[in-house]
């Protein structure tokens, strides 16, 4: 771990690994293992053993001379622990990253997710893809039974947003895959419902464009008999149905105030009545027909005419109605291919505006690197600060490629200094 004396990172870079623990004393030395053996070192490790049953504080303690702080009491169950957790670490670390003692971090784990929230700033949460793993802690593969959900919700995400993947299915799994600011952690603690507090977290930072992906596998959920989630249906569809309406309830106001988080909604929304999580659409609507059964005719009109936004300038289905060509009937299928081109559409600006945004930061980089400042005056590196390309993804494309051919640049990367940060992007 991090030294705790002069000289460490400000709060803001201080990354702290929290870990729930109940009754888990096959799991818990490798998940303390896989966290000891980070490539970046957290600066804390934070324990809380919640009144397990078994061996856990036993095989726990060990690791205390390790750094690990480590304290148990009575059982509180898990939403409330990670909160506690959670206010304990904020004193003094700028970054959480939660790991349930169950599961694994790949080494690189906390190095990558600092990375992508640093090319991120304005975010708050960053999640990584992940692997299954059994209760040996081998790796299961795609097709086995109770890995297919996992690894099909993670398949379906080509060119959508967070917002909208996240109401095809909670692809970010688990609380593990959670690394978050540790101040936007404090002020969206977990709810305590028994399957769904990483979901209802998750779907409101998706709401507010909190969220950053990395595509890299970076942790290792592991499945067993034990695992929360059963086979049995309905109490997962019941929690689901109030998650949402308590999501509902908590975002009315800037959800009517935003039109840009009514935009993100509206792609989740749109995606959650075909979702693979056990959200069942056709049952939330008869939920909110009941609540409004009891509101008043008068309040219902007053409610239709408050409402305000750019959405009331535009038809809501202009696209659709307009698909009609006049040689064949309009169908299904005919609409689908409209919404085919209209989802192809919506990828290709989507990526062209995220690959303007890199473009934009590497630029920055190159603008604030002295070495490569100090190249263009002895006239090496002159292809770094061409412009070739036609849109901004050639363009992109055209930079890494001058980057990575280089010879200033990997004597940069050999020399390092207070240049190996800016030139690490272009490697």
């Amino acid at each position: 771990m991090a030294s705790k004396t002069e000289g460490r990172p400000s709060v803001n870079n201080r990354v702290a690994v929290i870990i729930p623990c109940y009754n888990h004393g096959r799991y818990i030395g490798e998940a303390l293992e896989s966290v000891l053996s980070q490539t970046r070192p957290p600066d804390r490790i934070i324990v809380i053993d919640d009144g397990s049953k078994d061996d856990s504080m036993k095989v726990m303690e060990p690791f205390v001379a390790r750094g690990i702080e480590l304290r148990g009491r009575e059982n509180r169950g898990a939403h409330e622990t990670i909160n506690e957790l959670i206010r304990e670490a904020a004193t003094d670390c700028g970054w959480i990253s939660i790991l349930n003692s169950d599961d694994r971090y790949l080494p690189r784990r906390l190095e990558q997710c600092m990375a992508t929230a640093e090319a991120n700033p304005g975010k708050s949460v960053i999640s990584t893809r992940l692997e299954v793993i059994d209760a040996d802690g081998q790796r299961m593969k795609e097709d086995e039974p109770r890995a297919r959900w996992f690894y099909g919700v993670q398949s379906i995400g080509e060119g959508l947003t967070p917002a909208e993947w996240l109401g095809r299915g909670n692809f970010i799994a688990t609380t593990s895959n959670v690394f978050a600011r540790a101040e936007y952690l404090a002020a969206n603690l977990f709810r305590p419902y028994r399957f769904n507090h990483d979901y209802f977290f998750l779907a409101g930072a998706a709401w507010r464009d909190e969220i950053a992906l990395s595509n890299e596998v970076l942790m290792q959920y592991r499945v067993h008999g034990s695992n929360t989630i059963t086979t049995r249906p309905e109490p997962l569809i019941r929690e689901m149905l109030r998650m949402h309406l308590d999501l509902f309830h908590d975002y009315a106001e800037p959800l009517a105030a935003d039109p840009e988080m009514r935009r993100r909604f509206f792609d989740y929304m749109r995606a959650l009545w075909d979702n693979m999580s056990s959200f069942h659409a056709g049952m939330f609507y008869i939920m909110v027909a009941q609540l409004v059964k009891k509101i008043p005719e008068e309040e219902l009109a007053a409610l239709a005419d408050s409402l305000t936004g750019p959405e009331f300038e535009t038809s809501p289905n202009r696209s659709l109605a307009g698909a009609y060509d006049g040689r064949e009937p309009l169908s299904i299928g005919t609409v689908s291919r409209k919404l085919d081109t209209l989802r192809e559409d919506k990828i290709r600006w989507q990526k062209e505006r995220e690959c303007l945004l890199e473009l934009s930061r590497l630029r920055g980089e190159m603008a604030r690197s002295r070495w490569v400042s100090l190249g263009a005056v002895l006239g090496f590196g002159r292809t770094l600060h061409k412009n070739e390309g036609k849109g901004s993804i050639e363009k992109l494309q055209r930079l890494r490629e001058a980057c990575l051919k280089s010879a200033w640049l990997r004597v940069g990367s050999v020399i390092g200094s207070k240049t190996s940060k800016a030139l690490r992007c272009f490697r």
